[in-house]
């Protein structure tokens, strides 16, 4: 009765979060002239600039109307300078006008970086956790004395036999709140990814009292590269500064759980201000849900969420910037003994450019399983790439993606468990050093109707301890089929394949899985 209550009330929050994600299209603006008639006009756009001289620009900002940000014109060639002045002026009322903004032209909010507010922030932060960990929790290495940070300064860093969710998953994620820190104070990616090493090196010497952490100084910089944008982007999806009442407290709200670095607005004011509605951005989200079985388990009740960020296909980008492509991937089951198996998979680019249908370029990755079928594998690094985006006239539609990617990750031990090194805390233990990651994804289909798609990843984890390599491969294969704009069923079927070496020892064990899921489209 108790699970049959958690997923009815799921299924209620699901169907009802799509207003989180919903943004304003059309709005009325009123300017009042200087004869104190009001003029109106229509625009397609949440907000617009004017053209200025560039004398102008160096003395004076420019306001906009229904907030107290302000806005600057970019550095536009001499053709979209021009084309910034095109607007048709009503015949029948000389107060009434439409102005129509080209696609080509980028409202560019003027954000200025602030890296002493982004480095209070960050501190801020770390010290919070510190104190949750220390009055709240009570552990013992949040016990922190002048002699504790000498004595880390001296010592020099060491590895971290620390449990798996907490090496491969809640430092990742603490290097992407730093991260995302940054970010929020204007900091470009690069900069940003510096922060969030300094923030990991502040928290290992001076906020724990055990020895500092290489693996953990390692995995929260590449957390900030390859997690922190992705939630950053993700956050202010939901934020709409033009909502109010209680849909603008469950926007912030849900902002801040996807992304505690959101936290800040709180403080800053900005969570409670009117503003302007949020840009438009292309994405597509899903929300999975249904019933889960492997061949080794029982049925399980089986949370899925789903997103593809596509600001790529913007027609007036003229550049790419990190993860204005990016996947994530979540699978949450629900067993008798709770929340057991847990899954995790993003993927976006870097840099790169546009090519005929698709990217090309770096991209970045990070993979979390732990799970009953799949046991322990993570990974977290860069690679080449490329993704494909095809639409026909007749709705039919071709997607593909691929990536080798060096990582840095963790693995079960299939033997050896003496040697794992890692988890032994808890008698946890996993694998940890470099290896490789190679993914592909198709899918196939008609829209309306559904589609079937393919993915296939190869991991490898070489042993920084010992000579052992942990292989996993996992094949999936959905078949989905449409029953409105907003809902499908999908059909799946998971193959997990692992295999290990070490020295002339050779382990190989399968398991598979299959799944019948509802999906709720946004």
């Amino acid at each position: 009765m108790k699970r049959i209550t958690i997923i009815t009330i799921f299924a209620t929050i699901l169907i009802n979060s799509s207003n989180l994600f919903a943004a304003a299209t059309n709005d009325i603006l009123l300017i009042q002239s200087p004869k104190s008639k009001k003029l109106s006009f229509d625009y397609k756009i949440s907000s617009f600039f004017l053209p200025v001289s560039e004398d102008l620009i160096k003395s004076t900002d420019i306001t906009a109307p229904n907030g107290d940000a302000t806005f600057i014109v970019a550095n536009y060639s001499q053709k979209l300078k021009d084309a910034i002045s095109q607007f048709s002026l009503g015949t029948k009322d000389p107060f009434v006008f439409s102005l129509d903004i080209p696609s080509e032209i980028i409202l560019t909010l003027k954000n200025k970086k602030d890296y002493s507010r982004a480095a209070l922030e960050l501190a801020s932060l770390n010290l919070t956790i510190w104190i949750f960990n220390k009055y709240i929790m009570k552990e013992s290495w949040a016990n922190i004395s002048l002699e504790s940070i000498s004595k880390n300064l001296k010592s020099g860093f060491a590895w971290d036999i620390d449990t798996f969710r907490t090496n491969q998953l809640g430092h990742p994620y603490h290097g992407a709140i730093h991260y995302s820190v940054a970010r929020a104070n204007g900091l470009n990616f690069f900069e940003s990814t510096i922060y969030s090493t300094l923030g990991s090196y502040m928290w290992e010497v001076f906020l724990e009292s055990i020895r500092p952490s290489k693996n953990d100084i390692i995995i929260n910089t590449l957390g900030g590269i390859t997690l922190g944008e992705a939630l950053f982007k993700i956050a202010d999806l939901v934020v709409d500064e033009s909502s109010g009442g209680l849909e603008r407290a469950l926007r912030e709200s849900f902002a801040f759980i996807i992304n505690p670095a959101y936290g800040f607005r709180a403080f800053s004011g900005k969570a409670f201000k009117t503003g302007n509605p949020p840009e438009k951005h292309y994405y597509s989200l899903e929300f999975p849900f249904g019933v889960y079985r492997s061949s080794a388990d029982k049925p399980t009740f089986v949370i899925e969420a789903n997103l593809e960020y596509k600001d790529f296909l913007k027609i007036n980008l003229s550049e790419i910037n990190p993860y204005d492509w990016f996947t994530l991937d979540f699978r949450l089951g629900l067993s008798d003994d709770g929340f057991q198996d847990k899954e995790i998979f993003t993927t976006g680019i870097l840099t790169g450019k546009k090519v005929k249908n698709g990217l090309a370029g770096l991209f970045g990755v990070f993979d979390y399983i732990n799970s009953n079928i799949g046991d322990k594998m993570s990974a977290i690094g860069v690679g080449p790439g490329i993704l494909t985006i095809f639409v026909s006239d007749s709705d039919f539609f071709f997607n593909s993606s691929g990536v080798l990617s060096l990582i840095w990750g963790g693995s079960s031990p299939s033997f050896d468990l003496e040697n794992s090194h890692f988890g032994k805390k808890t008698n946890d233990p996993y694998f940890l050093g470099p290896g490789m990651l190679g993914r592909f994804k198709l899918e196939l289909g008609k829209k309306g109707l559904g589609s079937i798609d393919t993915g296939f990843s190869q991991y490898w984890i070489h042993s920084i301890h010992t000579n052992t390599n942990e292989f996993l491969a996992i094949l999936s294969l959905n078949l989905k089929c449409d029953i409105s704009d907003k809902s499908q069923i999908r059909l799946g079927y998971d193959y997990y394949l692992r295999h290990a070496s070490l020295q002339k020892e050779y382990f190989r064990g399968a398991k598979q899985a299959i799944c019948a899921l509802y999906v709720l489209k946004f």
